[in-house]
């Protein structure tokens, strides 16, 4: 079975684990115990609709021509402390006029993978290896809420926040918010990712090769030196304290020194937002009808991969399963005008990615 398969529900679910954050009452609070209970943990976030979003441009690096955008949004619900949630999302990946439409689905006991327009069964094996290592990474770091949250993953982004400040007042989802801006200690952020990676690897056991175990001294001691600005903006809300947004942008510069090692970066810019709406609300999430064999989808991206031996083969199989990927010449007319239009602009050409399934 391809790695990257049993890869894509770790990833798929790893926002869902973030998104579940809050904290204590309302009240026109101070900066600092606005943070302090937005990041507590100690109110459980038992349902909503997640929205996250990434956006890459960087200059410089042969594999990466042009802007990356990411997005992941759908409905998510708790069934139990420690156990799996239910989650019901859409992935969609553009980047240089191509498009890559999937996603995941999971009941608590079985999950579903969505790839090319098409929705298939997960293995049973493989659904209760994801579903055992979630639960045991759950149970090793209960925080004192026994839900997930930034603080069950071992993330403070309390202790990374510089110079926050109130600058008003916003609706998120529907919800009255404070917004906090901030700028970044990018050496405790660094060690935070250094935490959800090696939470990451724990999670997905075996299932999880792919993904790097934390962050060399030497890559952390470059980041480091690059980063030319950073800012976090948190969207809290007035009456419960409890996350409704949380967006990072951080603008990179490398040294000439660097870059070499660097694989050739030369600057870069890195946008990441994520946004909680209807937040324990009921949500529906239910098994999608049609679903097919997981064997197939196994043997076309076998075959996409080359695993046939030949292009043509290649092609068949990728009209057959209505691939994921999209030429440019044939990809959503609006998103291609919405990219053509955003030109360098990242944070416009990461809100083109929401364009890829016509929405």
């Amino acid at each position: 079975m391809p790695s990257r398969l049993r890869r894509c529900l770790l990833l798929l679910v790893l926002p869902a684990l973030v998104a579940g954050c809050g904290g204590s009452g309302g009240g026109d609070a101070s900066t600092s115990t606005l943070l302090k209970d937005t990041f507590a943990g100690d109110k459980t976030v038992k349902s909503g609709k997640l929205d996250v979003s990434l956006g890459v441009q960087a200059q410089g690096l042969p594999s990466l021509t042009g802007p990356l955008a990411f997005k992941l949004a759908g409905p998510f619900t708790s069934i139990g402390s420690g156990k799996l949630p239910k989650f019901d999302f859409d992935l969609d990946i553009a980047a240089g006029g191509q498009t890559v439409k999937a996603g995941a689905v999971s009941l608590g006991d079985t999950g579903y993978l969505k790839f090319g327009g098409q929705t298939y069964s997960v293995d049973k094996a493989l659904f209760d290896q994801f579903k055992n290592g979630y639960e045991k990474s759950q149970k090793q770091s209960k925080g004192s809420s026994g839900g997930a949250s930034f603080k069950a993953l071992g993330v403070n982004p309390g202790t990374w926040l510089t110079n926050a400040r109130k600058v008003g007042k916003a609706d998120v989802g529907g919800t009255e918010t404070f917004h906090i801006t901030s700028g970044v200690n990018v050496q405790r952020f660094l060690a935070d990712v250094n935490t959800l990676l090696s939470k990451a690897k724990n999670l997905g056991g075996s299932s999880a090769q792919g993904v790097p175990q934390g962050l060399s001294p030497a890559v952390q001691s470059t980041i480091e030196r690059s980063v030319k600005s950073a800012q976090v903006d948190v969207y809290t809300g007035v009456d419960d304290h409890a996350l409704r947004r949380l967006a990072l942008s951080v603008s990179l510069a490398v040294p000439k020194d660097a870059q070499k090692t660097a694989g050739g970066l030369k600057s870069g810019e890195l946008r990441f937002d994520l946004t909680i709406a209807d937040l324990n609300k009921a949500q529906a999430i239910n098994a999608p009808a049609g679903a097919r064999p997981f064997s197939e989808l196994q043997s076309q991206i076998a075959a996409l991969q080359g695993g046939s031996g030949s292009s043509s083969s290649a092609s068949s199989s990728a009209s057959a399963s209505g691939t994921a990927t999209t030429p440019s010449g044939s990809a959503p007319s609006a998103y291609l005008d919405c990219v053509q239009k955003a030109g360098s602009d990242l944070a416009q050409v990461q809100k083109c990615a929401s364009l890829v399934n016509g929405g």
